[in-house]
């Protein structure tokens, strides 16, 4: 028995290691195309700059409005790092180097045949997923309240408690972190964790139903949404899937994530 899960823990190191050469290539079009268009919107943003404060100088509004430029600033840096981060295959690499405290395990038939259902059946590469549990995540876990978390396409589930991955609604949730890895890049990382110091964890709240149902009149959509909301948004249609209760709120942001606007 030992040695069996020695042996399939060897093999997910090694499947983890040649991921890093197999994506650099796999994902070059889309990374660099991401990486390109964020140095576009660099060279554009130097152009105008100039241009743009010749308004401000004379209306001697100019602090206010190099704050704001400061604040598109940091917002484009961040993107930029990240998309740098990605394009030299880091995900792959933190995933590999994460793994080695752990054990890991790919999502089940039955797992991909549910996730197909909300994400389409061609939405992720549900064969690269993989779930980790046990080994130094077990510490992790004491330390954040056994609360499950996702990184690039690693669910981190405990082993006890209420965020076990027979929580369906919940692995929906971290899925949707994923889907998010995958449509953006590692920027949508940053997003959340920021929003989660900023709101003190707080930012899970998008208003439950009644709050969609106000929210598509007003032209609010699914990416007006932070990303938590948006796993959050996307766990309560299982929920309530799951319970044969209506739906129809959620139909219209489930489609957008779908179409992969996010």
């Amino acid at each position: 028995m030992i040695f069996v899960a020695l042996f399939s823990w060897l093999a997910e190191r090694l499947r983890d290691l040649a991921m890093w050469p197999i994506n650099l290539v796999r994902d070059f079009p889309v990374r660099s195309g991401r990486l390109l268009m964020t140095l576009y919107l660099a060279f554009w943003g130097i152009v105008r700059f100039v241009p743009e404060a010749v308004a401000p100088l004379r209306e001697n509004r100019l602090r206010q409005w190099l704050y704001v430029e400061n604040g598109r600033f940091i917002h484009w840096l961040h993107r930029f790092v990240n998309e740098l981060f990605d394009f030299l295959g880091g995900p792959e690499l933190g995933e590999f180097f994460f793994h080695l405290i752990t054990n890991t395990t790919p999502l089940t038939g039955t797992e991909i045949g549910q996730a197909a259902v909300v994400f389409g059946e061609t939405g992720m590469r549900y064969g690269d997923i993989r779930v980790a549990q046990g080994g130094l995540h077990n510490w992790i876990f004491k330390l954040n309240g056994n609360l499950a978390f996702a990184t690039w396409r690693t669910i981190h589930l405990p082993l006890t408690g209420k965020h076990k991955r027979d929580n369906w609604p919940l692995m929906v949730h971290e899925l949707t972190h994923i889907y998010q890895y995958e449509h953006v890049g590692t920027r949508y990382l940053g997003e959340a964790v920021y929003m989660l110091i900023k709101t003190k964890r707080d930012c899970y709240n998008y208003g439950g139903v009644e709050g969609l149902k106000t929210a598509v009149p007003t032209g609010k959509t699914y990416c007006d949404y932070n990303r938590e909301q948006q796993a959050m948004i996307i766990q309560d249609y299982c929920t309530l899937t799951a319970q044969d209760q209506d739906t129809t709120a959620y139909e219209p942001f489930l489609m957008q994530l779908r179409m992969g606007k996010l």
